[in-house]
């Protein structure tokens, strides 16, 4: 059993990381390993992705917390997103802090935007120095795989997709009149909020009912980002604010419809999460949600900032309840065939006994 510490940030943070965090430490993988967790959330005003003093003072914190932490761990296991450069130098830091160590170090990439932001000399030459104390980059989509694969050697470079418990999420959910389209992630446009908010309006002007529920808190870019969506809401949405973990069940199992219309993802958990609440997906088609989200199957995979198209999406399901139940059942059983939590579990485990056995 190896000793295995994971580093990223968690509770009170929302998002792809901590619930991507939280769903390792409830899987099988925390009963095949000694598992920590060194949880780096902060407390006060988001600044993620800038340099400021506080980042740069949380950054040495943060990596001085990680090289006292890996002290007898056999693997760390660093969850950042790997883009833009401030980020990629705090992972490089924390890396490098675990390596110091002896501790074989794994980086796993969650940000959709590093194949867009891997697109200068300067930038790919400030990752590949960055990653040289880990010994494996983990990309959770195909197009950051093979970007990363550009950069890296081949060796170095490893593609898990991500998964969510099964168990947690009952379907299908019961209808409601009017049908709820519901919303989970972070409050800034680049979610494609905005776009949202644009469809629901085109959406009432045509006379199809429905409610719009956004769930979800200030992004990691700040508040002005989060002010920018809520200066344009209507009457009509409600905005629901955070739910901790466990409560997240129950907020799919209250929608009819999930939509996320995001200008950039990698494999986000909440596509996933919706789908095996047994929700039909509207979402954009960024990243790898083509490859959850089976167009006209379980659910529709639309253009990214393309408000009409997304309002046609969303009107064929909340005007056919037997299509969103079909649709949604479809979806479940998809994440339980290639997406699930224990499939993903495996996938880490194995890669911790590889990196343990050649550093034997």
């Amino acid at each position: 059993m190896s000793r295995v510490l994971l580093v990223g940030k968690g509770a009170p943070d929302r998002g792809g990381i901590p619930t991507f965090l939280e769903t390792l430490l409830g899987s099988r993988l925390a009963e095949e390993h000694d598992v920590r967790f060194l949880n780096v959330a902060h407390a006060g005003t988001p600044e993620g992705g800038r340099i400021t003093t506080g980042n740069m003072v949380r950054t040495v914190r943060d990596a001085f917390a990680v090289w006292r932490s890996s002290g007898g761990q056999d693997v760390v296991h660093v969850h950042s997103a790997l883009a833009p450069a401030v980020t990629v130098i705090r992972a490089a830091l924390l890396a490098l802090a675990a390596r110091v160590r002896g501790c074989a170090v794994v980086i796993h990439a969650h940000g959709g935007n590093i194949q867009t932001w891997l697109t200068t000399p300067w930038r790919r030459a400030l990752l590949r120095v960055a990653v040289l104390p880990a010994h494996r980059v983990v990309a959770v989509w195909t197009a950051g795989f093979e970007a990363l694969r550009t950069v890296l050697p081949e060796h170095r470079v490893a593609l898990i997709d991500n998964g969510v418990p099964l168990g947690d999420f009952s379907g299908p959910p019961s209808a409601h009149q009017p049908p709820r389209v519901l919303y989970v992630g972070l409050l800034t446009p680049r979610k494609g909020v905005v776009d949202l908010l644009t469809a629901a309006r085109l959406l009432r002007e045509r006379g199809v009912a429905h409610e719009l529920w956004l769930l979800g808190g200030t992004p990691d870019e700040g508040p002005a980002a989060e002010a920018e969506v809520r200066a344009v809401l209507d009457a009509d949405v409600r905005v629901l604010g955070t739910r901790p973990p466990e409560q997240m069940p129950a907020a799919f199992a209250d929608a009819d419809v999930f939509c996320l219309p995001s200008w950039w993802e990698a494999m986000p958990l909440s596509v996933l999460e919706a789908m095996a609440a047994g929700l039909p997906v509207v979402a954009s088609d960024v990243g790898d949600i083509g490859r959850a989200v089976a167009d006209g199957v379980t659910g529709y995979v639309v253009p990214a900032k393309d408000p009409d198209q997304l309002a046609a999406a969303l009107e064929r399901l909340l005007v056919d309840p037997e299509l969103r139940r079909r649709m949604g059942a479809a979806g479940r059983e998809r994440v339980k065939a290639m997406f699930s939590s224990d499939v993903t579990a495996r996938e880490v485990s194995a890669l911790y006994r590889r990196l343990v056995r050649s550093a034997s």
